[in-house]
Order: C-alpha cells, then sequence, then structure tokens
C-alpha cells in the first residue's frame, strides 16, 4: 500500500490553512480597532481644542468685555505656545421705551462677538465651509 493514500498525511495541511486564516482574520480585526481608536483620539483632541478656545474666548469676554470693541481681532495663546486669532465684533442697541404717554430712548449694553474659524481651530478635515465657533454677550 502507497503512502501517498494514506488519510492521515492528506490533511496534514489543512490545519496549517486553517490557522493562516484565523491570523488573517484576527489581523483585520487589529487593523479595524486600531483605525477606530485613531479616529477616536483624533476627535478627542478637536473636543479638547474647542472647549479650551471657548474657556478662553469667555474668560476675555469676562475679563475685558466692551473694552475688547476697540480691536478688530483678539490674539488667543494655547498651551503649546500657538495662538489662534479671533475676531471681534460689537453692535451697539437702543430701545424705545414708552410709559404713560413719554417716550424715553434707552441704550442697552453692547453686544460682543468673538469669532474664530473652524480652519483655525486646527480640526483634522475642517474646510472653509465649517461653521465658526461664536461666543458672545448675547448667547
Amino acid at each position: 500500500m502507497s503512502t501517498c493514500f494514506d488519510p492521515r498525511r492528506r490533511q496534514r495541511g489543512d490545519i496549517m490553512l486553517e490557522a493562516l486564516v484565523g491570523v488573517l482574520i484576527t489581523s483585520i480585526i487589529g487593523a479595524g480597532l486600531a483605525h477606530v481608536m485613531a479616529n477616536v483620539m483624533n476627535n478627542q483632541r478637536d473636543a479638547k481644542v474647542e472647549n479650551l478656545m471657548v474657556e478662553r474666548l469667555r474668560d476675555s469676554l469676562q475679563t475685558q468685555g466692551v473694552g475688547l470693541c476697540g480691536s478688530g481681532t483678539l490674539e488667543i495663546g494655547m498651551p503649546n505656545g500657538e495662538s489662534r486669532s479671533a475676531a471681534v465684533s460689537c453692535e451697539a442697541a437702543t430701545a424705545t421705551v414708552a410709559m404713560a404717554g413719554i417716550a424715553r430712548t434707552v441704550e442697552a449694553p453692547q453686544r460682543v462677538d468673538l469669532t474664530v474659524a473652524a480652519t483655525d481651530l486646527g480640526s483634522k478635515g475642517a474646510n472653509e465651509n465649517d461653521p465658526d465657533l461664536l461666543v458672545s454677550t448675547k448667547q
């Protein structure tokens, strides 16, 4: 009897092929998880930068307030040494109050808007069509 037709010899490569397929599936799952984790970390970084920028803009509004209206831009320092610029716009508001037939014009506090372009935040994939970050005294 020939050893070529021995049933035990014929199945010897099947286990190696199954192991190779198992390793291939595991590596595909690992690569997918690495891609998902990279996206999560990038989104977390973007959210952290936006949150930090909002805190700095609110602090500037609280400390300087209407005093920001004299300048067109405000430089915001970031922890990594970079600075971002925010556009400053102010709008004076007046209202007419009438009571008992007497009308008076009253000046309301100025509205101060601080705007940072989405592309200036450093978000990955940000383009010109994305909405700007706006912090205002009207909010």
